[in-house]
């Protein structure tokens, strides 16, 4: 993982008080309650990059890690921070 450990930790610490505040998130994406559900292809993915961006994050991705990495690092990163969701709709 190109992501720095530090960077990695303000994810985790973020994106995890987002899902503490908001305990229903998991669910509703799983069964499909979010704008434009039935369109995704891939739910992880897109719950990850939804979170991240709900977590306030997206300006802090801009100016400290596209400098350095690309969308397929932070999503190897998201994916081990994010619990999994499964596809029930």
């Amino acid at each position: 993982m190109k992501i720095k450990p530090e960077h990695l930790e303000h994810i985790k610490e973020v994106t995890s008080k987002f899902l503490h505040d908001n305990p229903r998130m998991v669910t509703d994406y799983e069964n499909g309650r979010f704008d434009r559900s039935r369109l995704v292809k891939d739910l992880q993915q897109r719950f990850c990059f939804d979170l991240l961006h709900f977590s306030g994050l997206t300006k802090w991705v801009c100016a400290e890690l596209y400098s350095y990495v690309g969308d397929d690092h932070i999503y190897t990163a998201l994916k081990s921070v994010c619990p999994e969701v499964k596809r029930m709709y």
